[in-house]
């Protein structure tokens, strides 16, 4: 109720062009602790439960339930709960009845956020954020990614990576959380090692389009870019394939559409212990280029690019080559 218009105008502009997913889970308005909002959303089919109070400040129980219309809009019925069981006491039936208030709107803007409209009032929400940190800490953990090439090949239209985001740290005065590339979703055996040494991977976010920017070493001659927008466990996005000394065409024609998905635990990472269960690590082969179809994405060589144009793609292609170099340097 305490956010302007002017703020929900620039979260509807800074909205992705490309499809998300919303997270089911605790929301809240921030400018209202107290309160919250818990969906569930399976499938097509969401349900709603507000923790709110009444006029006279008594907690009470509202629900919402229906389909999403489209990919994230949602109008429903409020019905109120009473009646029902105390805490531990003998279990009876709660009444069930319409709210008569009306209608909610809930229209999410991203996977953790949306704009709830009831009682003619537009709140602004949030998924709740119990531990996972900023926009870089909370990518600490293994993210299995899927990307779709089959606009542009013939050959296999989906291409897989398992990427590990091991610490956030500040390089050279710059935020960035680093990893490495997986050598496999069951076993770990130097990439954890390496990444708290010599970092394959390493990404930067921006909050003036509200989005992270991931760059992968993906092999001698080429890089791997990610620019997505990022949940708490999935992120939506897209990825360009290019090669080293060159520019990609970072537009949404022109990517690869991508999804991330939370699948380990940052406390696995760090110590084999919490979600998700892994076998422990065993001999493994370093892992490989994953070999994206060579179509677009490349705008030609870095010298045609004006002076003033550094970005945080080349921060952090700068980076990985200054470890690249470090790790050689180490080796005897």
């Amino acid at each position: 109720m305490k956010k302007t218009t002017l703020l929900l105008m620039l979260m509807l502009c800074s909205m992705p062009s490309w499809s998300f997913t919303p997270e089911s889970g605790l929301y809240w308005n921030s400018d209202e602790p107290g309160s919250g909002y818990n969906f569930e959303i399976q499938d097509n089919f969401f349900f709603g439960v507000f923790y709110v109070y009444d006029d006279l400040g008594l907690p009470y129980w509202y629900t919402t339930s229906g389909f999403i219309d489209g990919n994230a809009f949602f109008e429903g019925d409020l019905y109120i709960s009473e009646d029902g069981p105390c805490l531990a006491c003998d279990w009876q039936p709660a009444t069930t009845f319409d709210s008569g208030l009306g209608k909610v709107r809930i229209d999410f803007l991203t996977e953790t956020t949306a704009t709830m409209e009831l009682l003619g009032q537009q709140i602004f929400i949030e998924r709740f954020n119990f531990f996972l940190g900023n926009e870089l800490d909370k990518m600490r953990g293994e993210w299995q990614v899927v990307m779709d090439a089959s606009e542009y090949t013939d050959g296999n239209p989906f291409y897989g990576d398992v990427l590990v985001f091991e610490q956030s740290e500040r390089i050279q005065g710059v935020d960035m959380v680093t990893g490495c590339r997986a050598e496999s979703t069951v076993y770990y055996v130097t990439c954890t090692d390496d990444a708290r040494f010599y970092n394959s991977m390493a990404a930067i976010y921006d909050p003036v389009n509200e989005r992270l920017e991931i760059v992968v070493d993906d092999d001698d001659d080429h890089w791997l870019l990610y620019v997505v927008y990022t949940g708490t466990r999935q992120f939506d996005g897209a990825a360009y394939y290019y090669e080293k000394g060159t520019d990609p065409l970072v537009d949404i024609e022109n990517g690869y559409l991508t999804r991330g998905f939370r699948s380990a635990s940052k406390s696995f990472i760090d110590s084999g212990v919490g979600p998700n269960k892994k076998t422990p690590a065993t001999n493994q082969s370093a892992p490989r280029s994953v070999g994206l179809p060579h179509v677009h994405g490349q705008s030609g060589n870095k010298s045609s690019k004006s002076e003033n144009s550094t970005s945080n793609r080349e921060l952090l292609e700068n980076y990985l080559l200054q470890q690249v170099a470090r790790k050689k340097a180490a080796q005897p």
